[in-house]
């Protein structure tokens, strides 16, 4: 069940160790904040292991400056948590992939990245080429 606040939500892929967001519309600090925590505490159990993070920005509108130094911070802590991949659904939108793309390059974490137009096309990923 999706755990939910403002223009997020929150939930795990059944029988895999994967966290999946979803963002509708503008999001602000505190609910990047909130998002950050939330994936947390649903990953806590995976960190010896690893798991991986899905953000479906498809429906997002692109975030402000501040926003995405919170998005930094949150790639940041994921890694320290035990995230070993990111994949961004971003549709056909250009500018959420830069975005996205940016936020990570500004984290300076190396993690394994991927974009995607759909969320199946995420799952295939993690699945064959991280198997997570």
């Amino acid at each position: 069940m999706a755990q939910n606040n403002g223009a997020q939500s929150v939930e795990t892929i059944a029988g895999r160790k994967i966290v999946f967001s979803k963002g509708v519309g503008q999001t602000n600090i505190d609910e990047l904040k909130w998002l950050t925590d939330t994936v947390l505490s649903n990953a806590k159990s995976w960190k010896p292991t690893g798991w991986a993070y899905i953000a479906d920005c498809s429906e997002m509108k692109p975030v402000s400056p501040a926003e995405g130094g919170e998005l930094v911070t949150m790639t940041k802590k994921f890694v320290e948590a035990g995230c070993k991949a990111f994949a961004f659904v971003e549709g056909s939108s250009i500018m959420l992939k830069v975005q996205a793309q940016k936020n990570t390059e500004r984290s300076q974490t190396g993690i394994a990245e991927g974009h995607f137009a759909t969320v199946e096309e995420v799952l295939d990923w993690l699945k064959k080429d991280l198997h997570i």
